[in-house]
C-alpha cells in the first residue's frame, strides 16, 4: 500500500467522522475561526478542515492517478485546492440556507420554563426557556411577593431579553 492510499483512508475516515460527529453532536469544529457569514478569510482554507480537505483531493488524485510524478503531483496539488474551495462554498451555501429558514422568537408567551438563579433580595433571576430548540437564559423580573428555587418549573410571557412569572 502506498502512502497516498494511506493518506486517503486517513482523510476521508476523518472527513466522515467529522461530519456524521457533527450532524448528530453539533459543531465539532477545530478550526481557528470560520466566518461564514462575512466575506472571505485566509483563515477559513488554512484550518484544520481546509488540510484535511485538501489532503483529501490530493490523495484521492494521486491514489486514481496510481503513481508520482511531477504532472501526477501537480494536478494532486490543484485537485486538493478545488477540494478545499467547493466544501467551503457548499459549507457556506448550507449555513445560509439553514439561516434563512430559522426563524427567532421575539416574543415569549405562556412558556415553560425552568428557574436557574433567583436573588430574593433583587427579586430578580434568570430561567431557562427553549427558544429554537435550545435552552437559553433569559432574565425573570417583576416578582414582588413571589419566591424561587433553582430547577422549579413556571410559566414565563415576554421577550427574549426580559420575561416575567405567570401567576
Amino acid at each position: 500500500m502506498e502512502w497516498y492510499e494511506i493518506a486517503l483512508i486517513v482523510a476521508g475516515g476523518l472527513f466522515l467522522i467529522f461530519s456524521v460527529g457533527s450532524s448528530f453532536f453539533g459543531d465539532m469544529d477545530l478550526d481557528s475561526d470560520v466566518e461564514l457569514d462575512g466575506g472571505f478569510l485566509l483563515s477559513d482554507f488554512i484550518s484544520f478542515k481546509g488540510l484535511l480537505h485538501f489532503a483529501l483531493g490530493f490523495s484521492l488524485t494521486l491514489t486514481l492517478w496510481q503513481e508520482v510524478t511531477v504532472v501526477s503531483v501537480g494536478v494532486g496539488v490543484v485537485a486538493g485546492l478545488v477540494f478545499v474551495g467547493v466544501l467551503y462554498y457548499l459549507y457556506k451555501m448550507i449555513h445560509s440556507k439553514l439561516q434563512k429558514s430559522m426563524t427567532y422568537a421575539q416574543e415569549i408567551k405562556d412558556m415553560d420554563a425552568e428557574v436557574y438563579f433567583w436573588s430574593e433580595e433583587q427579586k430578580i433571576g434568570e430561567v431557562f426557556v427553549v427558544l429554537e430548540g435550545r435552552p437559553v437564559t433569559v432574565t425573570l423580573q417583576k416578582a414582588e411577593g413571589l419566591s424561587f428555587t433553582k430547577g422549579q418549573k413556571i410559566k414565563v410571557s415576554g421577550s427574549r431579553q426580559l420575561v416575567y412569572p405567570i401567576i
